[in-house]
């Protein structure tokens, strides 16, 4: 950075494995390093510097450099955000007014940039989830997303709606669009940890988004992507999937899970025009 830096600190963010500090310089700035520990994390921020040179940059991080000496850890320094607004933290979560509509335009926005060949594509060469859940009912109806009996008269109609999702497409898609990825500034809204974006299809992150801001006190999903039945039946499923297979989470993040399925649930009834899914 051409600089001595005075301070090194851990911030408390970031899921995987990869190594982050927040360094201050002796000239008063500071800035965010991320740094690879893994052969994983090493292909996950080589592609997250990808899309930081092509995402529009005015949702992005300022890139400030990129250290890759060819032992396969590369590292990663962007600007530090500091400054800006964000919404979740370990202490709650705090939309202010007109914090989510900012960030919904800034998502429609994003789905209007190309992205570039660089990128992988997203396929829609995946598994469906929902006929192993019809083969073994008590999936979803142990975690209380629906009863036994809604789950026999319509459990086809959210499968159909599943197996006509099309995730493929031209669209820049940032991969992983939560809160907590997101921060406001004075006259922008920035995404950070672009670490799995990928070509896709334009609505991808704002149907990943839309029920997580509806637990956070946001709209329904149906009134802001209409004609959603689709990605909601994939992610109920693949919700519903995640709370009964991954046993090592802990409690509080499975009740999440199970309540986010049931939004995407009541996503696809919305647009299918099923009944309510328990009486």
């Amino acid at each position: 950075m051409g600089e001595p830096s005075t301070t090194w600190s851990r911030p408390d963010t970031g899921l995987s494995a990869a190594h982050r500090f927040v360094v201050a310089f002796q000239s008063g700035r500071s800035a965010f390093v991320k740094a690879a520990s893994t052969p994983q994390t090493a292909a996950l921020l080589r592609n997250e510097r990808l899309a930081l040179q092509h995402a529009p940059s005015h949702c992005t991080p300022e890139l400030l450099a990129w250290l890759d000496n060819g032992d396969g850890l590369p590292i990663l320094v962007v600007e530090n955000l500091v400054d800006a607004h964000w919404p979740a933290s370990h202490a709650g979560v705090n939309w202010r007014a007109g914090d989510l509509d900012r960030v919904i335009a800034a998502i429609g926005d994003l789905s209007k940039a190309t992205g570039p060949q660089a990128l992988a594509p997203d396929t829609s060469e995946r598994a469906a989830r929902w006929p192993p859940i019809l083969a073994a009912p008590a999936t979803v109806t142990d975690l209380g997303l629906c009863s036994p009996g809604w789950l026999d008269a319509n459990g086809e109609a959210v499968a159909r709606a599943e197996s006509r999702l099309d995730r493929t497409g031209s669209a820049f898609v940032h991969g992983d669009m939560r809160s907590d990825n997101i921060c406001l500034a004075q006259d922008r809204v920035i995404f950070v940890d672009w670490s799995d974006a990928r070509r896709g299809a334009a609505a991808t992150d704002l149907a990943t988004f839309l029920p997580a801001a509806n637990l956070e006190g946001g709209p329904a999903p149906q009134t802001i992507l209409p004609d959603g039945a689709d990605w909601a039946a994939a992610q109920c499923a693949e919700l519903a999937l995640r709370a009964v297979n991954d046993t090592a989470a802990p409690g509080w993040l499975r009740r999440v899970v199970v309540r986010l399925a049931r939004i995407n649930l009541d996503w696809a009834v919305a647009e299918l025009g099923l009944p309510a899914p328990i009486d």
